[in-house]
C-alpha cells in the first residue's frame, strides 16, 4: 500500500521534460558515451546540463564558484607540514599539478590489496595522514577533509572517472547496484526511479539529473555550504522518508562505487554548485 502511495505521489510531482536538455528528436544536446557496454545508460549527460544556466555558469567559473575558497584552503593544506613527522602531502607527492596526482581523485573508490578492502578518497587521505605524516585522522565531513577532497577533485577536473569495479571490488560493486535499484523509505522509491527512468523530467521545480557524482563535493546554494557526496545520499534518503547513514558507511561506499562506474567516461567537474 505504501509503495503504491509513494508511486502515485511521485507521478503527481513529476512534470514535463526539461526541453532545453534535449533536441527536437529527443537526443541530448551534450552527452558522452559510456565507457562500459554493460552500462544501462545509452548516454551520459553531465549534471550541469540539468541546472539553470546561471548555476551552471557559476560552477564553471572559479571566481564565481562559492566552493573555490575551500579549494584554495585545500591547496594550502597540501604544502603545510602537519603531524609528528613534520611532513606535508607535498613532501611525498610533490606539486598537485604533477601527472598521477592530478588524475588520482578520479580513480576512487578503489580496492587496495594491502588493506583487502575498497576505500574512498577520504579514506586514502586519512591513511596518508596517519601513516605518512603522523597526523590525526579527519572526520569525513569536517572542513579540513572537505577542503582536501575539494582540492584533489578540482585537480582532476576534465579527467574521466575511471574506477575499477572488477576483481576484488566486484562484490561491493554489486552491493551498490542492488542498493541503487532497491525501493526505500515510506515512499518506496529507488535511486533508479528518479535518475534512470525519469531523468530530464521536472520534480519539485528542479530537473532530475542522471545522478552522476562527478561534481562532488558540491556547494549547496540553499544551505550555503559545501556537502559531501554521502551527505547528498542522506538528503535523497530523507526525500523518500527513509533512513540515512553516516559518511563512510559500507552501503554508501558501495553506492559510490556503483555510481562512479556508471559515470565512467564523464569528466570530473568538482567542486560543483547545486540549488
Amino acid at each position: 500500500m505504501r509503495g503504491n502511495l509513494g508511486a502515485a505521489l511521485f507521478q503527481i510531482a513529476i512534470g514535463i521534460f526539461a526541453a532545453a536538455i534535449f533536441t527536437a528528436e529527443g537526443e541530448p544536446r551534450r552527452a558522452f558515451a559510456p565507457a562500459d557496454p554493460a552500462n544501462p545508460l545509452k548516454y551520459l549527460i553531465p549534471g550541469e546540463e540539468f541546472l539553470p544556466p546561471s548555476i551552471a555558469a557559476q560552477q564553471a567559473d572559479d571566481f564565481d564558484n562559492p566552493a573555490y575558497a575551500l579549494v584554495e584552503t585545500g591547496e594550502r593544506a597540501w604544502s603545510a607540514p602537519e603531524g609528528t613527522l613534520g611532513k606535508s602531502c607535498r613532501s611525498c607527492h610533490g606539486s598537485g599539478n604533477r601527472n598521477g596526482v592530478r588524475q588520482a581523485a578520479a580513480t576512487y573508490p578503489k580496492y587496495v590489496a594491502g588493506l583487502k578492502e575498497v576505500i574512498t578518497l577520504t579514506s586514502r587521505i586519512n591513511l596518508c595522514r596517519k601513516g605518512n605524516l603522523g597526523a590525526d585522522v579527519l572526520a569525513e565531513d569536517s572542513t579540513p577533509m572537505l577542503a582536501m577532497t575539494a582540492y584533489l577533485r578540482w585537480l582532476a577536473r576534465g579527467t574521466p572517472e575511471t574506477v575499477d569495479n572488477t576483481g576484488p571490488a566486484a562484490e561491493l560493486f554489486e552491493r551498490g547496484r542492488t542498493l541503487y535499484q532497491t525501493k526505500q523509505g515510506l515512499l518506496q522509491l529507488s535511486c533508479a526511479q528518479c535518475h534512470h527512468e525519469r531523468f530530464g523530467q521536472k520534480f519539485g521545480g528542479d530537473s532530475l539529473s542522471q545522478g552522476h557524482p562527478v561534481a562532488y563535493p558540491a556547494y549547496k546554494l540553499d544551505q550555503q555550504r559545501v556537502i559531501t557526496l554521502h551527505e547528498r545520499f542522506r538528503m535523497c534518503n530523507a526525500l523518500v522518508r527513509g533512513r540515512g547513514q553516516p559518511d563512510g558507511s559500507d552501503d554508501y561506499i558501495a553506492l559510490e562505487l556503483f555510481l562512479n562506474w556508471r559515470s565512467r567516461n564523464l569528466p570530473v567537474t568538482a567542486p560543483g554548485v547545486r540549488p
